[in-house]
């Protein structure tokens, strides 16, 4: 299934009024499940590296899962092109390595600030001509059928992390506090400009974007994260990296801020008091308690005045449902079958006292 079979105006229209929080009906459910299509999937590249960078053999076969899976209410298919959580790192210099197929790996190469260039976006490197590359054959084939992601843009903090490694990050920011400002000043131009050459490649051929976290908008969207700050106390992330959570919320219409972990949970107030930032996605981590269970915790960040991004089974969203407003929420749905999809469906018409119109 693809945009074309799908109510794209109503769509755009429900994700706007959710991140303005003004969905006082129901939140957006974004449904998917696999619709029983044979579907044969293409043959892989003989390599790792030819996995990564055949980009028309990975469109072949985000085109054959998109034939094998039907959306419901405001789903819909995104292509996200993925190469790797630090490829922000690789734009600013670092080596990155494909050496499975599962994710990449960046080399620090910053061994003393004080004697490093400042940092800039090496659009001339091969890394960018080849996301770049990526990025338009997304956005040209995907024209009218799906949307385009753009990379896992890992800036501020985790962008100097990737450069220079986190125990010797954590160390600079007590030895040299005020060059690390400097470099996260510069760190967040590049993403800058790293994020508007995403975008306008992007939108040469659709006016929306997408992310690795599914919505929509009709302009543009981001998400906003920092995973080293599970590692800082309260008043070093508020003096280093509280401030670039507005800035970064300002260079899209949209934002999302991918909360990860519990060791991040006590920056929530001061990442929450960005006024610009719509939504939170807040991740609990590995081995910790389902995502329904943190309640205290979801019901937070509402009544801190932000959205809600949830993933779950039909069943966890249901729990959820059952106790958070649909005011800003947008829920992304993995079903197993479009039976399950319907009960999530029918739950969402009980609790809220609404109707859903499940499919164009």
């Amino acid at each position: 299934m693809d945009i074309r079979h799908l109510d794209w105006t109503a769509i755009v229209e429900r994700h706007e009024r959710t991140f303005a929080r003004e969905n006082h009906d129901r939140p957006v459910l974004h449904i998917r499940y696999p619709n029983g299509r044979p579907v044969a999937m293409p043959p892989a590249p003989p390599t790792v590296h030819e996995q990564w960078f055949n980009f028309d053999w990975r469109l072949d076969c985000f085109e054959r899962q998109f034939d094998a899976t039907d959306y419901l209410c405001e789903g819909f298919p995104t292509v996200w092109c993925n190469l790797g959580p630090d490829i922000l790192a690789a734009f600013m210099g670092s080596e990155m390595r494909f050496e499975n197929t599962f994710t990449s790996w960046v080399v620090h190469h910053v061994t003393d600030w004080t004697e490093e260039p400042a940092l800039r976006f090496y659009r001339e490197s091969w890394l960018w001509q080849e996301m770049e590359r990526f990025l338009t054959l997304a956005a040209q084939r995907g024209a009218g059928r799906w949307l385009v992601g753009s990379g896992d843009l890992h800036t501020n903090a985790d962008g100097l992390e990737a450069l220079r490694g986190a125990d010797h990050l954590l160390m600079d920011l007590l030895d040299q506090p005020e060059e690390i400002k400097k470099r996260l000043r510069e760190c967040h131009e590049v993403y800058r400009q790293v994020l508007r050459a995403h975008l306008d490649t992007i939108h040469k051929w659709s006016p929306c974007n997408s992310s690795w976290m599914d919505a929509v908008c009709t302009g543009s969207y981001v998400i906003i994260q920092n995973d080293f700050s599970c590692m800082v106390g309260p008043e070093m992330f508020d003096e280093f990296f509280k401030e670039y959570v507005q800035k970064e919320a300002q260079e899209a219409e949209r934002s999302i801020y991918h909360l990860d972990g519990p060791g991040a949970l006590r920056h929530l107030e001061s990442i929450a008091a960005a006024p610009d930032l719509d939504m939170i996605q807040w991740v609990p981590g590995a081995g910790a308690k389902p995502l329904p269970e943190w309640r205290t915790e979801l019901l937070k960040i509402q009544s801190l005045g932000k959205g809600l991004w949830l993933n779950g089974t039909g069943r966890e969203v249901i729990q959820m449902m059952e106790y958070l407003r649909p005011e800003g929420c947008i829920y992304r749905v993995d079903c197993d079958s479009r039976e399950e999809a319907d009960v999530v469906i029918k739950a969402c018409e009980r609790i809220y006292g609404c109707h859903v119109k499940r499919e164009p």
